[in-house]
């Protein structure tokens, strides 16, 4: 004979029922607090560019889970020079976008400060940087100055993928990398670095980027890879700045075609 007690079925059914709404408030929450996030992120790139005599820019960013630890800034500087960044904090998701949060917010303090450097500049973020960084993580950082007076472009490469300038000579481009630097930000205290200069001419185009763009992958597991986003950018140089860049990330989704994002 078998006995069945439903009152302890009901009481058990009603057990689960109330542990699924918990999950399933819980989940909504975190959602909430993920698009409130994403939102956030958005704020902090830029939406308006300094004008520049002589100088057309433009730049975009794909966030693969909502926010990420991708960084791109354009900000004035001293003397009505243009100041440039490019970042990317390691790992992705919520943490690395608060520490993106945290290095915008130490760049643009940190801007106005006279008589210093970008030596000196990246080597105080570096400072404050591993004041907040937990362990074994750390940020890539490209930052530099231009100044349109002069055309002279100075800079400070941390780590990050070299920045590229496409510049015509005769029938082809010569591609010229932004390399000088030091380590990345927040690993190791008390880091050195050099700054770089190069003066750009009319029709160089200057092109900086994440390493998301290059691993974008297919769905047969190939990554896009740097020769092919090259060539990509080569094609379209002669092309608008807002052109150039809309032509780069329709080639790495039209690459990925039915793959998630990477």
């Amino acid at each position: 004979m078998i006995r069945t007690d439903y009152n302890t079925l009901a009481i058990e059914n009603s057990r689960l029922l109330a542990a699924l709404a918990a999950e399933s408030a819980e989940l909504q929450r975190f959602h909430s607090d993920m698009e409130v996030a994403r939102t956030m992120q958005e704020r902090i790139f830029p939406t308006a560019r300094p004008s520049v005599p002589g100088l057309d820019y433009f730049g975009d960013w794909r966030p693969a889970r909502g926010v990420s630890g991708d960084y791109i800034d354009y900000f004035e500087m001293n003397e009505g020079n243009l100041g440039f960044a490019i970042g990317d904090v390691c790992g992705k998701g919520l943490p690395a976008a608060l520490l993106t949060s945290s290095l915008h917010s130490m760049i643009r303090a940190l801007r106005f400060v006279r008589h210093s450097s970008l030596e000196v500049l990246i080597r105080t973020i570096d400072k404050l940087f591993c004041e907040i960084c937990p362990d074994n993580c750390y940020a890539t950082l490209f930052l530099s100055e231009y100044d349109p007076a002069s055309g002279q472009l100075r800079y400070v490469n941390a780590g990050h993928e070299p920045p590229f300038i496409l510049r015509k000579t005769g029938g082809h481009y010569q591609t010229v990398f932004l390399e000088s630097g030091g380590p990345v930000i927040g690993m190791l205290r008390e880091a050195s670095y050099r700054e770089g200069a190069v003066t750009l001419s009319p029709g160089d185009v200057l092109v900086a980027y994440t390493d998301g763009l290059c691993e974008t992958t297919n769905p047969s597991g190939e990554q896009c890879g740097w020769p092919r986003f090259l060539d990509t950018v080569r094609e379209s140089a002669d092309r608008r700045a807002r052109d150039i860049v809309e032509g780069v990330m329709q080639s790495a989704e039209a690459f990925a075609g039915e793959a998630p994002q990477y």
